[in-house]
């Protein structure tokens, strides 16, 4: 869930994997998967990375072989495709 504000002023969440599309028309108005309707006070692009910031949250895995006996890596590694990735802007050097 996002956190946006109505025109009115209240705080309301919303379900991001709801979402359908998002308009500014000069409001921002998001578009539900049921058709419903938002006008809300932030602009597309601060809704966008809130999007962008809650399926980073919910999609991050952090990989440590505890069976094995290994501890956590000190930086966070994500799982993509079954292989173990640095997140972005950490990656030191790409591999040959």
């Amino acid at each position: 869930m996002i956190e946006v504000t109505r025109l009115n002023g209240k705080t309301m969440y919303l379900n991001c994997d709801l979402i359908e599309y998002i308009e500014a028309t000069p409001d921002t108005i998001i578009t539900m998967t049921s058709g419903k309707h938002h006008l809300v006070k932030e602009d597309v692009l601060t809704v966008v990375e809130r999007i962008i910031a809650y399926q980073r949250r919910v999609h991050y895995v952090a990989v440590a072989d505890v069976s094995a006996g290994k501890e956590p890596p000190e930086q966070p590694y994500h799982t993509v495709s079954g292989e173990e990735v640095q997140p972005a802007g950490e990656i030191e050097s790409l591999p040959d």
